[in-house]
């Protein structure tokens, strides 16, 4: 059939003409797909709510030659705190580059799009550094890219008072190990313990955990290490935050 529904995020909506969008939607269904919006920017179209970045919406979709194209777009939430504060705003668009970044297109991950989703609706109500931490390190483990927190990545052994994150390894190396490498990351084993509680609690817990500035530094470097080095690139909206003021 050439029509087929999908309820996807927006990801990303870019211009092409004066009317028309490209969309990048993460859908329940799909997983990643491009797709065409012609006439979502006019004033009376009813696509232009569901189309907007961070929306989440129904959407009829149209089987086409290279793109898929927009026949219908029902929008279910706008998750309006996004558009109300410049960091969440900031934070949101973060968070929609990682998933465009990790993920193929039409590769379904029904879990991501439940955690992008469960994600944008708490931005604003959970604490916005540690929201953004635990999304990190549950997107990583459900696309197979978590680094190593429980043992020694490279021995097995038990990490030790002061293990050391070394993206190369694929995570934490006991003080042993990691004097035979270089360019790891020392840290507390406090950091490490709060990862793990990361990982395992539901994000709507989150503000129950008060790590000290050390700790929460340390997670930022550890992930923001660790992403990196599986992408080869930094995430073009974290110069947006640092322009806001906001210390990621």
């Amino acid at each position: 059939m050439r029509l087929y529904k999908v309820s996807a995020l927006v990801l990303k909506a870019v211009n092409i003409r004066e009317a028309d969008l490209i969309l990048t939607l993460f859908s329940r269904e799909r997983g990643k797909i491009r797709v065409l919006a012609y006439g979502a920017c006019k004033p009376g179209s009813r696509k232009r709510g569901a189309v907007q970045p961070f929306s989440c919406a129904n959407f009829l979709l149209c089987r086409g030659r290279d793109l898929d194209t927009v026949s219908q777009a029902d929008l279910q939430e706008m998750f309006p705190a996004l558009r109300e504060r410049l960091d969440l705003l900031g934070y949101a668009s973060y968070l929609a580059e990682l998933v465009d970044a990790f993920t193929a297109e039409g590769e379904a991950a029904p879990a991501v799009f439940e955690l992008l989703q469960q994600s944008f609706g708490l931005l604003g109500h959970i604490q916005t550094a540690l929201l953004t931490r635990a999304f990190e390190i549950k997107l990583l483990t459900l696309l197979g890219y978590r680094p190593c927190l429980e043992s020694c990545v490279s021995c097995g052994g038990a990490l030790g008072g002061e293990p050391v994150y070394h993206a190369g390894a694929g995570g934490m190396l006991c003080p042993r190990c990691a004097a035979l490498q270089h360019g790891g990351l020392r840290c507390r084993r406090g950091t490490v313990a709060t990862l793990r509680l990361l990982l395992r609690w539901d994000l709507r817990r989150l503000n129950r955990l008060r790590p000290d500035d050390a700790i929460r530094r340390e997670m930022r470097q550890i992930l923001r290490r660790h992403m990196e080095y599986h992408l080869e690139r930094r995430m073009k909206s974290l110069q947006f935050l640092r322009l806001i003021g906001e210390d990621y």
